[in-house]
């Protein structure tokens, strides 16, 4: 655990000196210097107070969260946001999403991420051919088709194009807590 190097990257972020903080927190500026220094901890009422000023979870802050983004690329807004929900809920709090297969291979040039949960209904492109791009571009990507198909013929290519797993829609919570178990056991 690096409180301190997490205190000073978000002080820096947030354009705040070591004195503005102070202020705000009600301590010292030795006592900023001390935490960011890693000299000295704050105490847990104070990591509460430090984590609602800058916004971010206690867990982020103390480097707790797991560091594998997902991306999820659905054209249905109330399953990016029930998935979205779900992986927060998880501890992935970098979740991105997309609706389309072109807005999803360009979120990917910008930034590889750990997995992608994709349709295969999308209103662009057919996920499986999204599907072996990826696979064909990014191999080491886990790609979990989550889709209303549940067809052997699309279960099949979804296999034969190298997709980690497949959840059908509707699905519980509880399958995708599932399939990041399974995922994160291979990192």
């Amino acid at each position: 655990m690096n409180i301190g190097k997490n205190l000073y990257e978000l002080r820096k972020k947030n354009a705040i000196t070591q004195e503005a903080l102070a202020f705000e927190m009600g301590v010292s500026v030795a006592a900023v210097s001390k935490w960011e220094n890693d000299k000295a901890l704050p105490d847990i009422i104070m990591l509460c107070q430090l984590a609602d000023f800058y916004q971010v979870t206690t867990d982020e802050l103390l480097g707790r969260t797991k560091k594998q983004e997902y991306i999820v690329c659905d054209d249905a807004p109330i399953i990016l946001r029930c998935m979205k929900d779900i992986l927060e809920k998880e501890g992935f709090h970098n979740t991105r999403t997309a609706n389309k297969g072109t807005v999803l291979m360009e979120m990917i040039e910008e930034k590889m991420p750990y997995g992608i949960f994709l349709d295969i209904g999308l209103p662009d492109v057919n996920g499986l051919d999204i599907l072996k791009e990826i696979k064909k571009e990014y191999p080491e990507v886990k790609v979990i088709m989550l889709t209303a198909d549940d067809t052997e013929k699309s279960k099949n290519i979804a296999i034969s194009y190298g997709a980690d797993m497949y959840i059908t829609k509707p699905f519980l919570p509880e399958h995708i807590q599932m399939a990041l178990k399974t995922l994160t056991k291979s990192v």
